[in-house]
């Protein structure tokens, strides 16, 4: 299988990202997996606007609630890219602390994900030696093949 995870950040530089991908798994009839990941602080302040929300509607809202932030990004993204394009595709989102390159590789692996694409933020060599890059990293350690385009 070819399949293809496509980690979902930014939305203008992820529309034109998510096309590239759909072009790939139509060429390679593969499908592509949506990766919407929240940092913790995403998902804390999501979760806390929705209990004011709560409040005034005099509702409740819970944690899957605030994880469907994620779903609905990404699903909105895709609808709005991928409208003209034949492709299947599905959403993966998750929690967590700070994207990192071992946990997408770890997301693209047990999606049986032969390709990743990202976005990259340009930096000066110093910048990636100093501060690191998840995009070098990634493109590094993942096994298969990964296609950045720069946010």
């Amino acid at each position: 299988m070819e399949d293809a995870l496509v980690v979902l950040e930014d939305r203008d530089a992820c529309a034109d990202l998510l096309r590239e991908a759909a072009m790939y798994a139509k060429g390679a009839d593969s499908e592509l997996v949506l990766y919407s990941p929240l940092t913790t602080e995403q998902y804390e302040e999501t979760a806390e606007t929705l209990d004011e929300i709560g409040r005034v509607e005099n509702r409740e809202y819970g944690d899957d609630q605030a994880l469907g932030v994620a779903f609905t990004f990404a699903r909105e993204l895709a609808n709005d890219a991928l409208a003209d394009m034949d492709v299947e595709w599905t959403i993966v989102a998750d929690v967590v602390e700070e994207r990192t390159a071992d946990h997408i590789v770890d997301i693209a692996e047990e999606h049986d994900c032969d390709h990743v694409f990202t976005l990259g933020n340009p930096r000066s060599p110093t910048g990636k030696a100093v501060f690191g890059d998840t995009t070098q990293r990634l493109i590094l350690n993942f096994p298969g093949y990964v296609t950045t385009r720069m946010s």
